[in-house]
C-alpha cells in the first residue's frame, strides 16, 4: 500500500531520530577518530520546473527538469483527489515525463513531485498542480485495420478476423464495429454489428464467397465517437479438394501433387509433413496453378508422409490505403497421405 506524504514525512523524522540515537551511543563506547562515517541524512533538492503539459480527456501529462543529484535514486510522483491535502504515491520513475491516464472526467487531481536519493532521503515537495480532465474531445478513429478471412479446416470454423491500432486516447472505452457487402457501405446502426474492448475482433456471422467490409470506431468513456477508420475487406474462401497423391498411395516421381481449383483463389501453396498440418518439411512457392512438383528432401522409402492445400485470398494486404502486407492463407484443405518412394 502506498504512504501518503504526510506518513512519509513522518517515518523520515523517525529515521533521522533513529540514526541520533546510534551516534550518541557510538561515541560513549567508543574514540571517535577522523574517519568515522556519518549517515547521510541531506536531502536532494526538489525537482525544478514540475509542469503540466496538458490535461483533459481524462489525462494528464507532465515534465519536470532532470536532477543533477549525483546519488538521485528516483522522482516520487504524489497525487490527490478532490482534496490536496490527501497527497499519496502515484509512482516513482527515473524519467522525466509522465503521462497519468483513465481519469474521471468530474473529478479534480492536484499533483506534486519530490526527489529521493539512494539514503531514501527526500527533498520537500514542489508546487501542487490541479487539473480536471475534462472530456473536451473525441477521440482519433482506430488505425491499421487489418482484416483476414479464415475457413479452418483444423477447427472446423469458418471466421474473419479484424485487428487495428487503438488511439491514444486517456479516457478510452471501446470499438464499435461496423460491417457492409460494399466499399462504401453507410456507417448507422444497421451496419453497426459489435462492440468489443479490445483491438481484435472475430465475425463468425459471415458467408463462404461473399466479400465483407468493415470500419471501427474509438468511443471514450464520456460517450465521444471518433470518425471512422480507414476500411478493409476479405472473403471466406472454399477449402481446396485435393486429387493427387490418393490417401496411402505410392507418390512416385515426377512427385507432383494435383488439386481442384477455388472460386476466386488468387495463389495456392503445398505443404508437406510427418504429421497432419505439423512437422512440415517442405512447402511450396505461392503458385497461381492447380498443381505443382515436390522439390524438397528426398523420401524415406515406405515411410508415411501428410500433404496439404492453403489457398490465399489476395496478393497483399493494403492496409490504411498505404502500406503493403503478405497476405495470409484463407482456406485450407483436408490432409491426404502417401507413401514415400
Amino acid at each position: 500500500m502506498s504512504k501518503n506524504y504526510n506518513s512519509l514525512k513522518i517515518d523520515k523524522l523517525l529515521k533521522y531520530s533513529l540514526n541520533i540515537v546510534i551516534i550518541v551511543c557510538l561515541i560513549s563506547l567508543t574514540n571517535c577518530s577522523d574517519e568515522t562515517t556519518m549517515p547521510d541524512t541531506n536531502p536532494p533538492n526538489t525537482p525544478q520546473n514540475f509542469t503540466l503539459l496538458g490535461g483533459g480527456d481524462g489525462q494528464a501529462r507532465f515534465r519536470w527538469t532532470k536532477s543533477n543529484e549525483p546519488d538521485l535514486q528516483f522522482y516520487r510522483l504524489y497525487r490527490a483527489v478532490n482534496n490536496p491535502n490527501l497527497l499519496d504515491t502515484l509512482v516513482e520513475t527515473t524519467q522525466t515525463e509522465y503521462l497519468d491516464q483513465f481519469l474521471s472526467y468530474d473529478s479534480t487531481y492536484y499533483y506534486g513531485l519530490t526527489a529521493v536519493d539512494f539514503n531514501d532521503n527526500e527533498s520537500e515537495l514542489s508546487h501542487i498542480i490541479d487539473v480536471q480532465p475534462l472530456n473536451i474531445s473525441a477521440p482519433l478513429p482506430p488505425t491499421f485495420l487489418i482484416v483476414n478471412a479464415f475457413n479452418n479446416t483444423i477447427e472446423n470454423r469458418k471466421y474473419i478476423n479484424l485487428s487495428w491500432l487503438p488511439p491514444a486516447a486517456g479516457d478510452l472505452s471501446y470499438f464499435k464495429i461496423y460491417r457492409g457487402i460494399t466499399k462504401d457501405f453507410i456507417i448507422n446502426s444497421s451496419s453497426l454489428i459489435d462492440s468489443t474492448l479490445l483491438g481484435t475482433y472475430y465475425d463468425n456471422l459471415v458467408e463462404t464467397n461473399k466479400r465483407f467490409y468493415y470500419k471501427v470506431k474509438a468511443v471514450d468513456i464520456g460517450g465521444k465517437e471518433s470518425a471512422v477508420s480507414i476500411g478493409n475487406s476479405d472473403l471466406i474462401l472454399d477449402n481446396p479438394e485435393l486429387t493427387s497423391p490418393s490417401n496411402f498411395s505410392k507418390f512416385t516421381s515426377p512427385f507432383t501433387f494435383k488439386w481442384n481449383s477455388v472460386d476466386s483463389a488468387k495463389a495456392y501453396k503445398v505443404f508437406v509433413g510427418n504429421s497432419p498440418f505439423a512437422d512440415i518439411i517442405w512447402e511450396s512457392n505461392k503458385i497461381k496453378s492447380t498443381e505443382t512438383n515436390y522439390q524438397g528432401p528426398k523420401f524415406v522409402t515406405s515411410k508415411l508422409y501428410y500433404w496439404w492445400v492453403g489457398t490465399y485470398s489476395r496478393d497483399k494486404i493494403l492496409v490504411d490505403n498505404v502500406t503493403e502486407l503478405e497476405a495470409q492463407i484463407n482456406s485450407l484443405s483436408t490432409v491426404r497421405s502417401f507413401i514415400g518412394e
